[in-house]
């Protein structure tokens, strides 16, 4: 999925996160757990945010095909799907939890596609890379993983999933027939398989995110990248908790 110049795509610019009253808080461990992503992503902000861009002194030397813009790009992809399946459950699902969740990642991952827009136009970059997805990853020793360790929910190896419209594989994205799945989907089923391509989704952003804290060239875009590994790593733990008492 490529994406222009004049603001991040997705379902968000018509129905914004805000829409529907957030469920109450949740209680236990899962709460602690959701509390510890949101936290995480809060630092992360604090560290690449959009103001401590604008205090340098004038565009980082940064190369359109290097690690950095490559993952400012494609992390963008990768939350716009995010977004776009949580939207999906949070309209649908009765479950408090899985609504709670599915608000955490349209919020958070709608502010960090935000910054990584903002870092492209600091930059003088375009939106759109003349590399193809995932190039800047290079080999699987810098995270990226084979192509068959993402599985279907069902538990077919499908390989690893595509950029719709790209023929070009991103880490743990839906298949355009797994999100019509979701779409279509109710009531318990629709709660467990969100869970499990979310769960799939955000160990391929951790892949991600890792190459990038070790192959960036920028500090701000390291200290993102490690803090989404923690923060993402952090919310599959609590994903896993949910799918097992569902």
């Amino acid at each position: 999925m490529n994406q222009d110049t004049t603001a991040p795509a997705g379902r968000e610019a018509s129905e914004p996160a805000a829409a529907q009253p957030r469920p109450r808080l949740l209680t236990g461990r899962l709460r602690l757990v959701l509390l510890t992503v949101l936290v995480l992503a809060a630092a992360a902000f604090a560290v690449g945010g959009f103001a401590a861009g604008r205090l340098t002194a004038g565009p980082a030397q940064v190369s359109d095909s290097g690690p950095d813009a490559g993952f400012a790009r494609d992390m963008q992809a990768h939350h716009a799907q995010a977004v776009e399946m949580a939207l999906v459950i949070r309209d649908k699902s009765a479950n408090e939890e899985i609504r709670s969740i599915a608000y955490d990642i349209i919020t958070t991952q709608q502010q960090q596609s935000g910054q990584m827009f903002a870092w492209l136009v600091d930059w003088g970059l375009p939106q759109t890379g003349s590399a193809p997805r995932m190039a800047w990853m290079g080999t699987a020793e810098h995270g990226g993983s084979s192509p068959t360790m993402n599985q279907s929910p069902g538990g077919g190896m499908e390989g690893m999933n595509q950029t719709p419209g790209t023929g070009v594989a991103m880490e743990g994205m839906a298949t355009p027939a797994q999100l019509q799945q979701l779409r279509e989907a109710t009531g318990v089923e629709a709660d467990r398989l969100f869970t499990e391509l979310m769960i799939r989704h955000h160990q391929g952003g951790v892949a991600m995110a890792r190459a990038a804290a070790a192959l960036a060239e920028t500090a701000k875009v390291r200290d993102f990248a490690a803090g989404i590994v923690q923060a993402q790593t952090a919310e599959i733990t609590a994903l896993q908790e949910l799918r097992g008492r569902l």
